[in-house]
């Protein structure tokens, strides 16, 4: 027995370097992946800047919409987040951090500024309409108020208060910031607060999102700080 405990020894030292160089190895070899997983995101990136470049070399293309097709195969409500810059009136659609989509809106005029800040999607809901903004109108249909907000137009007795429409609604915050369709001067700041966008822009990014995605509202994009 004791020449068997003997000879068990260096075999069970053995095992356990041979484990500490498979734990080794695995270390390695998904530190390796990690590097190139990062070589890889930084050209993708590098790569999605070249082209948006020569997207906006052209003349007019505040008035287009930028996108780039291989990396919006690849969106998944899991990979995207968004960016809006305020002093451009610009929104950009982020995969994985590489820039898909550049794309014309209207944010919060100087009476009603869209406040800035880190936010995520808290809500969707497809036919919404305001419970803040609308138009007061008599029985008979007539428009009484045409630029109402509820919190200083009183509903005179007998008329009533229609919400503005917001389709493709994406609530950004409890105070009634968030993104949908409306109207888009081009280059202008125009809404209550929210974030307008094209009715193509935003039925698309209503498919995308998710509760929970990441928003930037800034002054200017962080992505093209890059």
């Amino acid at each position: 027995m004791r020449l068997s405990h003997k000879l068990a020894l260096p075999a069970l030292g053995a095992f356990c370097l041979s484990l500490s160089s498979c734990t080794v190895m695995k270390d390695y070899e998904k530190k390796q992946a990690q590097v190139r997983a990062d070589r890889e995101l930084a050209a993708l990136r590098s790569q999605a800047r070249a082209e948006h470049a020569v997207f906006r070399a052209h003349k007019g293309w505040k008035a287009d919409t930028y996108r780039n097709k291989a990396l919006l195969e690849q969106a998944t409500p899991d990979n995207v987040s968004l960016e809006i810059a305020l002093g451009e009136q610009r929104g950009f659609l982020l995969v994985n951090g590489a820039l898909a989509m550049d794309f014309p809106l209207a944010s919060g005029k100087k009476s009603h500024p869209t406040p800035a800040g880190s936010y995520t999607i808290r809500g969707k809901v497809k036919d919404y309409h305001s419970n803040l903004y609308g138009k007061i109108v008599d029985p008979a249909g007539t428009v009484l108020v045409a630029d109402a907000d509820t919190r200083q137009h009183p509903v005179p007795e007998g008329a009533s208060f229609a919400g503005a429409a917001m389709p493709y609604w994406m609530r950004l915050s409890d105070t009634g910031v968030g993104l949908h369709v409306g109207h888009v001067p081009g280059g202008s700041a125009a809404s209550h607060g929210c974030v307008r966008l094209r009715r193509q822009t935003a039925s698309y990014l209503f498919s995308l999102v998710q509760v929970g995605t990441p928003v930037v509202i800034a002054e200017n994009a962080p992505a093209l700080a890059e």
